[in-house]
């Protein structure tokens, strides 16, 4: 029997999971698959995800609120019904616009196991305390 016919699909409520805090403002939901990870974020108006990397890819879809992303030198804004594309290893922050609680689901690939890096001031980066957006 291959590993594929041994796994047994499942669902995960939201509401079942519990929070933890990124940052001020900022919490977070995580949901782990073999192959990819899952990650409900809620932010409060006024909070920020500082800058970062992490190896993995990101699309971030946005459900409520808006967001301003800087991935690299780049910058843009999302509201509900649209999402971004992040590449592996790019630098990248979000920060809220306006005074609505933001609200998205980010899928990154290959599964999330690695901790993202912080992007200090002076280029050198260190371990974050928690996952990224």
């Amino acid at each position: 029997m291959s590993p594929e016919e041994t796994k047994a699909p499942y669902t995960v409520r939201w509401s079942d999971l519990d929070s933890e805090t990124v940052t001020e403002g900022l919490e977070r939901q995580v949901v782990h698959g073999d192959r990819q990870t899952m990650v409900r974020y809620v932010y409060q108006p006024g909070s920020v995800f500082p800058d970062h990397r992490h190896v993995e890819e990101q699309i971030t879809v946005v459900l409520s609120g808006r967001i301003r992303f800087t991935v690299g030198k780049e910058r843009f804004e999302c509201g509900p019904g649209s999402c971004a594309v992040i590449p592996g290893g790019m630098p990248h922050s979000a920060d809220v616009i306006g005074d609505q609680v933001v609200e998205t689901l980010n899928a990154y690939s290959p599964r999330r196991d690695s901790q993202p890096m912080l992007c200090a001031n002076s280029g050198s980066l260190q371990p974050a305390a928690g996952s990224g957006p």
